[in-house]
């Protein structure tokens, strides 16, 4: 159950969080700029307002919250407003303010700390507060603690660490503080730390029931303090209301036993009685245990698989609105290729598995047959329709007439060019480009961003796309219009002209991210999509985002790509999940940065949201009409998609790259490209 923040208090504005017995405390703005704290007692269910009167400071922002039975402990700090740094006008001698309030008849008292010098000043430039009780507080500089009183008259200067800066959590009335050993119980008269309770967690949430409680693989875990026992209490995406409100870094389980935790939006009640009891789906996800981040998010309390964030909200929304059906992970862990070769043949036969998370597995991974066909589902299905999707994305989903995984985000792989230079794609040839580079000497070939590994490995996807036929599982690379490709790759690579010529083309591998200000950037004016050259339709050509694991993407996020076990006993509930994450919309779809979805209708709304937020950066505009147009025109119109083969493109890139080191002759190389892969395409795909 969510609760919506009152209406005078602004949504993602609050920046300290405590509790105290089964109060949920936090700082914020009100509706008009106002610092303001508030209060919510989670029995009665009513939210309590204190405007802060915060003396002379200004801009104030409050930091460190500390709330005890009789008073609050604020650390307020003084700041640039938004308005004033955007126009390069910043205030001077910044400084800091400890404001105390008293619960029982709203007194308060706000006093600059009075240290000299700004705010870069070592004893001022980063504190700490913890309030003790009504008439003590721990203030914590770089270099000294002092226990002050609510004058901030300094009553002694006590040999502690920084305890105020460790993140802390109650169980019933006594104060814990998350140390690197642990759980550590607080003594409010010495200031001791006790022993340490041992918590792997990252968040850990406090508690008037007198349990611990902390996430775990996106699970709620209950420890008994007394015997260390460990109860999972319930899996976060059965109870969440979506991904940006499952679980917190800060949370309160009151009296009753009710969990409640901060959103963007509100707070989030969940009791016993919410937890769903269902048939299960299961979802299977890859892990790659052998990864070097895998053991640091383990540390974490991470889940062992990898998962994208649109799935997880899928997950949740489903779970939440399914009548008959939940999801329930299970992980498909391994090392190396080879365990992960095998884990992939013992699919073929395993009847446990209802969906398969294929987001992480290279191109031409999975064997046919092991997903079901979703077309005839569709097609059966009255709520969604083929015209529900972008044609070519869907056209580029689809294999042997069938739709065995969906792919929820693409991107485009393209080139740019001057648009007063650009003759159009008829024109577009190389030897064209060839007669304008040596006509226009003032200009640089090529923008050089990318070094010359990746730009070969661009011209490798779109060869895939442009020179293989994978519905045949045959190639045409001994074609002149790939050696064409190769000689034009080598003459742009050989070019040595100053990188502060203006330029007169740029590969663009990600042209999601890029429509806009990247685009813009490499010829400091407007630019035009021309394609790759002597290539049909756009010459741009489609590529599932993060469709190889391990390759490199600049568009933030992840994508999605899933299928339906054809073994499964519960493909009627599958696709109902399938068709959950089809057309949910997630806080990724805000910014067409993240990808191009699929859905045209979730296509043309990130469109609308990445144009409202649209500015200008370095005089050049971030994304404008223009670019919503030339974006709408290489998504409706490109028909070919990369395939990100790890074999295929090793091929490739060693026989492109001996040709530019002159060991081979164009025609050498093309041909050897074709002999090597025309046996290995019709081994692997025919």
């Amino acid at each position: 159950m969510e609760l919506d923040f009152p209406d005078w208090f602004r949504e993602g504005q609050s920046t300290g969080w405590d509790t105290c017995g089964d109060n949920f405390w936090m700082t914020g703005e009100t509706e008009d700029g106002a610092p303001v704290l508030v209060s919510y007692d989670t029995l009665i269910g009513q939210w309590q307002r204190y405007d802060l009167d915060t003396a002379d400071a200004r801009n104030p922002w409050c930091g460190n919250l500390t709330v005890t039975e009789d008073a609050f402990w604020i650390l307020i700090n003084e700041q640039t407003s938004w308005e004033d740094a955007s126009s390069g006008k910043f205030l001077e001698n910044l400084g800091h303010y400890i404001l105390w309030g008293s619960r029982e008849d709203g007194e308060m008292r706000c006093t600059r700390i009075p240290f000299e010098g700004s705010s870069s000043n070592n004893e001022t430039s980063s504190m700490s507060l913890l309030g003790l009780d009504r008439e003590k507080a721990l203030l914590t500089t770089p270099e000294t603690c002092y226990l002050i009183d609510p004058k901030l008259s300094v009553l002694d200067q006590p040999n502690v660490s920084d305890l105020g800066g460790l993140p802390r959590f109650r169980v019933n009335d006594q104060l814990y503080l998350m140390t690197e050993e642990g759980a550590a119980p607080l003594d409010l008269e010495t200031f001791q730390l006790g022993q340490a309770f041992e918590l792997n967690a990252s968040h850990v949430y406090s508690s008037n029931d007198g349990h611990f409680l902390y996430d775990k693989q996106n699970r709620l875990i209950e420890v008994n303090p007394a015997t260390g026992n460990e109860t999972e209490r319930f899996d976060w995406m059965d109870v969440a209301l979506s991904y940006s409100s499952m679980g917190s870094p800060f949370g309160l389980e009151n009296s009753k036993g009710e969990l409640f935790y901060i959103t963007s939006n509100g707070l989030v009640k969940v009791s016993p009685a919410m937890v769903p009891v269902k048939k299960v789906l299961t979802l299977a996800c890859f892990g790659d245990t052998g990864a070097e981040s895998y053991e640091y998010f383990q540390q974490a309390g991470a889940p062992p698989y990898s998962m994208s964030l649109k799935l997880r909200d899928s997950i949740i929304r489903f779970n939440n609105s399914d009548p008959e059906y939940r999801i329930e992970i299970q992980p498909l862990l391994y090392n190396n290729e080879s365990e992960r070769d095998r884990l992939l043949i013992e699919l073929a036969t395993s009847e446990d598995i209802d969906i398969l998370d294929t987001s992480f597995l290279p191109d031409g991974a999975l064997d046919a047959g092991l997903l079901a066909d979703m077309l005839p589902m569709i097609d059966a299905d009255e709520t969604i329709s083929r015209e529900d999707f972008i044609p070519s994305l869907l056209q580029a989903m689809m294999k042997h007439g069938g739709l065995y995984e969906y792919t929820d985000k693409f991107t485009l792989v393209t080139l740019l060019a001057r648009p007063e230079m650009f003759p159009g794609r008829e024109s577009w040839t190389v030897n064209q480009i060839e007669e304008l580079i040596a006509q226009h000497p003032e200009y640089a070939p090529l923008w050089q961003s990318m070094n010359r590994e990746m730009i070969v490995t661009v011209v490798s996807w779109a060869a895939t796309a442009e020179f293989i036929d994978w519905e045949n599982a045959c190639c045409s690379f001994d074609s002149r219009a790939f050696q064409d490709w190769l000689r034009l790759l080598k003459e742009l690579l050989d070019d040595k002209s100053p990188q502060d010529e203006e330029k007169l083309m740029a590969f663009c591998y990600d042209f999601a991210s890029d429509a806009g200000f990247s685009s813009r950037y490499p010829f400091q004016s407007d630019y035009a999509v021309a394609g790759f050259p002597s290539t049909e339709g756009t010459g741009s050509f489609l590529l599932k985002l993060g469709s190889s694991a391990g390759e490199s993407r600049s568009t933030v996020g992840q994508n999605t790509r899933i299928g339906i076990m054809a073994s499964s006993k519960h493909q009627e509930g599958a696709w109902r999940f399938v068709r959950t994450l089809m057309m949910s919309e997630s806080e990724e779809d805000q910014s067409i940065s993240f990808g191009i979805p699929a859905s045209r209708e979730r296509f043309e709304r990130v469109i609308d949201s990445s144009l409202s937020n649209n500015g200008e950066f370095q005089g050049l505009a971030m994304f404008n009409a223009d670019d919503a147009q030339r974006l709408r025109e290489q998504v409706y119109g490109a028909t070919k998609l990369i395939h990100t083969d790890k074999q295929i493109l090793l091929v490739m890139q060693s026989e492109i790259n001996a040709f530019l080191d002159g060991q081979k002759s164009a025609e050498e190389a093309a041909k050897q490209i074709q002999s090597r892969l025309s046996l290995y395409l019709a081994e692997q795909y025919s």
